[in-house]
């Protein structure tokens, strides 16, 4: 705990303490946001035990040009890495967890899968995105395998009765352009939504100081579309169909340098669910679902090479209301298929069937929730993990939580049968976090200070062998250790939110911190509204940090970097939104050798019926 003390109180000015806590307003009834993936099951944000954060279209839509993964980095607890520019190796470490460690959900359907190149959300628009749920720390008695770090649902744009139409229009720096269009109809019975986007960057080199082919811009395109379908026949009984797809072509560099081949990557996405939820009766809500998630990828290179992931989810989830709370049991099945080696290889194969059981509860001032489940994994048997929390009312405006739990995650397809680095005696990785929070609320601000450790034993890596190449073996342990510190809130025409952490990610078997982690990071937003005018300031901060010895080892520099958001709306449906991305023209890299964005423009015009 000293540790951490200190280097909060070293890298915080007294004043953002002494102000977010003193602020002398009334207190008054906040506007709560809902959130679905903390506890599986619709719950006021004053009601979660956890550390959640919930980006609102709003934000979305402010982010002009940018990527999923480029909003994702501004928020509390996670840092990014991306070898390039859009569309190129992206990685997400949620409390310093690996990307794979991490719980990617669309609509609920896991797509997670076994691409090398980081985050499987670095193909998806942000057009077609209603809201982003982030859930910081280990969620497996929720959401079963990789969910080490946490979970990150997107949930995509739905229908709402009557007829409207909207668009969006942009284009800025790289020769990037975008463009959007959304129908939504429906009413009382029916509800339909369709969405199409298409994006296309002209890009910068990914490789620093290359040269021959190299050196060229690494150009990105990507094209899609959502489409859904909502009945409601009778009351409290509801059927749907979501089909989202994205597809497109992303070009990189590789290191070490092949400058006579134009490197490039072909990829298509998709992920589509059928549910039913129905009232059966007013204490009991069953709800039924199957989602399919494809990730295929072609790459054109000097290895020239094929990856193909198919996931498959069958889930019945009951929620019970009790004489005191409410109940969750879910039974689970999670299929994945692959073709290792090459995609007209015969495919291996991995099954889970899941049993789920959950209980919140609220009594006075003392709040609750308990979770426990059972994976049955067809290649290491049985799984069990865990999780408790408990809250306190301390008074009307501060509260109080802490929790434990469990978590695992089994080696993928990949690790285990790749013919080149796969290892079938692989162990899978086992989890146990500690957690505790204090909480502020007064009207419509909050703040957070929220502090983990989570310890992960038989750590999988990649090593070097003594022939070419390497392989995945169980290292040993490591531990997340940190502290969040968030403040945010609206007063009058002004909105701001901000963030400190502290992390150590540390390998227990070398006592060497985990490469690209930062141990201080920040982020910081301030908006105000002036008539037709809405205008901000973005910034994140970033500490140094170490880098992975097969990039030569040393230390990342710290840097800084500031945005210029900006709107003005020319009338109730129709708005121009501009964006100036590191303000300053900051040299800085994320992964040694691979260049980042210069400062750069965008400018869109929005339509969206009112």
């Amino acid at each position: 705990m000293n540790r951490f003390v200190k280097s909060l109180a070293a890298a915080l000015p007294p004043s953002l303490l002494l102000s977010s806590f003193s602020f002398g307003v009334e207190a008054q009834e906040a506007l709560e946001p809902v959130v679905v993936t903390a506890t599986r099951q619709q719950t006021r944000v004053s009601e979660i035990l956890a550390d959640v954060t919930v980006i609102e279209r709003e934000e979305i839509e402010r982010a002009g040009g940018e990527t999923v993964v480029d909003l994702l980095a501004r928020q509390p607890g996670i840092q990014m890495t991306r070898n390039g520019g859009p569309g190129t190796s992206a990685s997400l470490f949620v409390r310093g967890t690996r990307p794979d460690q991490t719980k990617v959900l669309v609509d609920g359907v896991p797509i997670n899968s076994l691409d090398l190149a980081g985050s499987p959300l670095r193909f998806l628009s942000l057009a077609d995105v209603d809201r982003i749920e982030i859930l910081r720390g280990p969620a497996s008695t929720l959401y079963g395998a990789d969910a080490i770090g946490g979970v990150i649902q997107i949930f995509t744009r739905r229908g709402a009765p009557g007829l409207s139409v909207d668009a969006f229009a942009g284009y800025g720096s790289y020769d990037t352009a975008q463009g959007s269009a959304g129908l939504s109809v429906g009413n009382e019975l029916v509800r339909l939504r369709a969405d199409f986007q298409q994006s296309y960057s002209g890009g910068f080199s990914a490789m620093k100081n290359a040269s021959g082919q190299d050196a060229d811009d690494d150009a990105y395109r990507n094209r899609g579309g959502t489409a859904s379908l909502v009945l409601t026949p009778l009351a409290g009984h509801e059927m749907g169909f979501v089909l989202r797809q994205n597809q497109g072509r992303a070009h990189y560099d590789e290191i070490p340098p092949t400058s006579q081949f134009n490197d490039y990557e072909e990829f298509r996405t998709q992920q589509w669910q059928v549910y039913t939820r129905n009232a059966l009766t007013d204490a009991w809500t069953s709800t039924l679902r199957i989602g399919h998630a494809l990730d295929w990828h072609k790459y054109v290179s000097s290895w020239p090479s094929r990856m193909r992931t198919e996931n498959d989810e069958y889930s019945w989830q009951n929620d019970v209301a009790l004489p005191l709370g409410r109940a969750m049991l879910a039974l689970e099945r999670f299929e994945q298929n692959a073709p290792l080696g090459d995609e007209s290889s015969s495919e291996e194969s991995i099954a889970i069937n899941s049993a789920v059981a959950a209980w919140s509860a609220n009594l006075g001032p003392h709040r609750w929730q308990l979770s426990a489940r059972h994976d049955q994994h067809s290649t290491f048997g049985g799984e069990d993990t865990y999780a408790l929390a408990y809250g306190y009312q301390i008074a009307r405006e501060w509260r109080a939580h802490a929790s434990l739990g469990t978590s695992f995650k089994a080696p993928s397809l990949y690790q285990l049968f790749d013919p080149y680095s796969g290892n079938p005696q692989l162990e899978p990785e086992k989890g146990r976090n500690r957690e505790v929070a204090l909480v502020w609320e007064r009207g419509q601000q909050s703040a957070s200070l929220t502090y983990y450790y989570n310890r992960v034993r038989n750590l999988i890596d990649w090593v070097p062998t003594d022939t070419w190449g390497g392989r995945y073996i169980n290292v040993g342990k490591a531990h997340f250790e940190g502290v969040t510190l968030a403040w945010e809130g609206t007063a009058g025409a002004w909105q701001w939110r901000t963030s400190y952490d502290w992390l150590q990610a540390i390998d227990e078997t070398t006592d060497k911190a985990l490469a690209r982690r930062a141990r201080h990071s920040a982020t910081a937003s301030l908006w105000r509204q002036w008539g037709a005018w809405d205008a901000g300031l973005e910034w994140v901060g970033m500490g140094r940090r170490p880098e992975a010895a097969t990039a030569g080892g040393g230390e990342l520099g710290a840097y800084s970097l500031f945005n210029l958001v900006a709107s003005y709306r020319f009338a109730p449906d129709l708005k121009l939104e501009a964006r100036i991305d590191n303000l300053f023209d900051k040299d800085y890299e994320s992964v040694r050798g691979y260049n980042t964005p210069g400062l750069s423009a965008f400018v869109g015009l929005r339509y969206t019926p009112r």
